[in-house]
């Protein structure tokens, strides 16, 4: 076994670096992708916060808040920044609409993941 290590030393150091390439690669595209919707400042634009905010946002529940982590995808922690945001029920992310839902997705420095993980559909079929 040795002796093949000696053998193929190069091929092995040109496969490590590619793999790190490929990987430093992936990785950059990944926060260049985050880093669109935020300005030089890591804060959102004024544009896309303030124009997609859901009209649904409450200041405390209306009665008792519902339990958001029956939703797939969200748990207590996910659950306590969108009643930070003033999402307390079921209802409120069933009223979402796309720009809604990116608001919310931004807001929690998640892109994508409201659609990713349907939890539009979600909470209307839990309601």
């Amino acid at each position: 076994m040795l002796w093949l290590v000696t053998q193929m030393w190069l091929f092995l150091l040109l496969a490590f670096l590619l793999g790190a390439a490929a990987g430093v690669w992936v990785w950059s595209a990944r926060r260049r992708k985050t880093a669109t919707a935020l300005d030089k400042d890591g804060a959102l634009d004024d544009a896309s916060a303030q124009a997609a905010a859901p009209p649904t946002l409450l200041e405390r529940p209306d009665g008792r808040r519902d339990d958001l982590t029956q939703i797939i995808g969200i748990d207590g922690a996910t659950e306590q920044k969108l009643n930070a945001l003033g999402v307390f029920h079921l209802r409120q992310i069933a009223a979402w609409d796309e720009a809604a839902a990116r608001w919310v997705e931004f807001r929690l420095n998640e892109p994508g993941r409201v659609a990713r993980e349907r939890w539009t559909e979600q909470a209307d079929s839990l309601r």
